[in-house]
C-alpha cells in the first residue's frame, strides 16, 4: 500500500474526505499514547487468526514481528505518519501493510476499530491503575508516618471552619488516610469490572470467522471476554467510572491541600511548607507562597470537569459505536496525567512539612473548645443532655457579657454547676484522653488506626 492510498475505509467512496472534515476526525495526536496497547491487541488478534486457520504460522510470526517493529518505530519517534492516518489504529495497520503488502491486509480480518479501540483503552487504563493505586498508597503511608509522629499532640478540631473541640494531629491526619483507602478500594473495584476483553466483538456483531475470544482475552491478561458484542463496542462506562474514581480521589486530595494551606498560613503558624514545595513572588521579595497545595486544591476541579465532559458526551447515545465516542480519550488522558502529579507533589510536601506542635497546643488554650466537655460532665451528674446544653450555653453567654471565660470560673462556681474540680476539664490532654473509644482522637486510638491503615495500605508497622 502506498503512502497516498487514502483512508483505510476508502473503497466505498469516490470522493476524498474534505480537508476540514479529515482534520476534525483526526485523533492521532491524542491517541498515539495507545500504540503499545494497540500492538499488544494486534499480536493477540493475529494469534486468533492463526488458531482459526485463517493464516499460517509463518504469516502469524511475520505479522507479529511487523507490529512490534511499527510500535518501536513510533516510540522512537522515527515513524512517518501518513496524512490519512486518522488515529493510532489506522497508523499501525498502515505501517504493517507498508511492510508486508498483501499479508498486511490480512491483519484486520474479523476485527473493527470499534472493538480495537475499546480494547486498547482498557489495557491502557488497567496498566495505569496500578501506578495510580501505588501513588495513593504512598501518600497514605506518608500521612500515617506523620500521624504516628504526632499521635499525642493536641490541636483544635473544627466544624464550619471554626474551632470546635480538641483532637490530636495524628487523628486529623488519619482522617485523610481513611478517605484514601476508600479511593484504593474504588480502584480495585473498578479493575474487576474493567478486566473484560472487547476484542472479537467486531464492529458490533462479532464475525463469521470463528475467532476464539476466550483465548484472546487470556492472551491479553483480561479476566474474561465480552458477554455482548454490542455492549462491548458501544459502552464507555469503564472510562467514565475510572474518571469518576479519579475525581473523588482528587476531591480528597483537595481537602488535604486545603488543610495544608490553612495550617501553613503565617497568621495561624501551625506548620511550614518546605521551600522545595513553595514559590516566590515575581514582585514581592518576602513572599513564600504555598503554590503546591493551592494547585493541588484546584486540580480537583479540572478532573471533575473531565468527568462532566465524558458524561455529557455519553448521555443519550444510542447503542452501537458512534464517532462521538472518540471524544472519550482527551478527558480520561487528562485525568490520568493530572492525578499522579497531584499525588506525588502532595506526598513530597507532606513528608517534608514542618509541623509546629507547640503552636497547635497553644491554640488549644481557647476555653470554648471545652464547652461540650462541660455539658457532658453535667450529663454524667444526671442532667438531661438538652438541659445541660442549655445551661452551658447560658453560662457562656453570661461569662461573655462579663468579659470572662470558663477559665475564670472559681472553685465555688464550678461546684455550683455540679462539676467539682471542673477546672481540670479545660485541658487538651485530658479532653482527648477521655475520648479513647475506637476511632477517637486519644493517642492509643490513633495508634490503633495507624496499625489498621498500614495493613490496608500494605505497609509494615514500624
Amino acid at each position: 500500500m502506498t503512502a497516498d492510498a487514502g483512508p483505510l475505509w476508502g473503497g466505498r467512496f469516490s470522493t476524498a474526505p474534505a480537508i476540514e472534515a479529515e482534520a476534525l476526525g483526526r485523533s492521532i495526536e491524542i491517541d498515539e499514547r495507545l500504540v503499545s496497547q494497540d500492538v499488544e491487541a494486534g499480536v493477540a488478534h493475529v494469534a486468533a487468526l492463526h488458531d482459526a486457520g485463517l493464516i499460517t504460522a509463518e504469516e502469524r510470526d511475520r505479522l507479529s514481528e511487523a507490529l512490534v517493529e511499527v510500535r518501536d518505530e513510533i516510540l522512537r519517534g522515527s515513524h512517518r505518519f501518513d496524512p490519512h492516518d486518522e488515529d493510532i489504529h489506522s497508523a499501525v495497520e498502515r505501517g504493517v501493510t507498508d511492510r508486508l503488502g498483501d499479508l498486511g491486509e490480512k491483519l484486520h480480518a474479523g476485527r473493527s476499530r470499534n472493538d480495537l479501540v475499546s480494547t486498547d483503552v482498557r489495557l491502557y487504563l488497567l496498566a495505569v491503575e496500578r501506578t495510580i493505586a501505588a501513588d495513593v498508597r504512598a501518600l497514605g503511608r506518608a500521612l500515617v508516618a506523620r500521624a504516628r509522629e504526632h499521635c499525642a499532640d493536641p490541636m483544635p478540631g473544627s466544624t464550619h471552619a471554626r474551632a470546635a473541640q480538641p483532637v490530636t494531629v495524628g487523628h486529623h491526619l488519619c482522617a485523610h488516610v481513611w478517605a484514601l483507602t476508600r479511593d484504593v478500594g474504588r480502584l480495585e473495584d473498578w479493575r474487576t469490572r474493567a478486566s473484560v476483553s472487547p476484542l472479537g466483538a467486531g464492529a458490533l456483531a462479532t464475525s463469521t470467522l470463528d475467532l476464539d475470544v476466550v483465548a484472546t482475552a487470556r492472551r491479553l491478561g483480561f479476566d474474561r471476554p465480552f458477554e455482548n458484542s454490542l455492549d462491548a463496542v458501544s459502552d464507555r462506562d469503564v472510562v467514565q467510572e475510572y474518571v469518576a474514581v479519579s475525581a473523588i480521589c482528587a476531591t480528597h486530595l483537595s481537602r488535604l491541600a486545603a488543610d495544608l494551606a490553612r495550617w501553613t498560613d503565617p497568621a495561624i503558624g501551625w506548620a511550614e511548607l518546605d521551600e522545595a514545595y513553595s514559590t516566590g513572588s515575581s514582585m514581592m521579595p518576602q513572599k513564600r507562597n504555598p503554590d503546591t497545595v493551592e494547585l493541588a486544591r484546584a486540580k480537583a476541579a479540572r478532573i471533575a470537569g473531565d468527568f462532566v465532559t465524558l458524561a455529557a458526551v455519553l448521555q443519550g447515545l444510542p447503542l452501537g459505536y458512534q464517532r462521538d465516542l472518540q471524544e472519550d480519550k482527551a478527558p480520561v488522558f487528562d485525568a490520568v496525567d493530572t492525578l499522579p502529579a497531584v499525588l506525588q507533589a502532595l506526598t513530597g510536601a507532606l513528608t517534608t512539612l514542618r509541623i509546629d506542635a507547640d503552636a497547635m497546643r497553644a491554640a488549644c488554650d481557647d476555653p470554648g473548645l471545652y464547652a461540650t466537655d462541660v455539658a457532658e460532665a453535667m450529663v454524667r451528674a444526671g442532667v438531661p443532655f438538652r438541659e445541660a446544653h442549655r445551661r452551658t450555653g447560658t453560662l457562656l453567654k453570661r461569662l461573655d457579657d462579663e468579659g470572662r471565660s470558663l477559665r475564670d470560673l472559681t472553685t465555688d462556681e464550678w461546684d455550683g454547676l455540679g462539676i467539682p474540680g471542673g477546672a481540670s476539664i479545660l485541658d487538651p490532654d485530658r479532653s482527648i484522653a477521655a475520648r479513647s473509644g475506637p476511632g477517637g482522637p486519644a493517642p492509643a486510638s490513633v495508634l490503633a488506626q495507624c496499625d489498621a491503615l498500614d495493613a490496608l495500605l500494605g505497609a509494615k508497622t514500624p
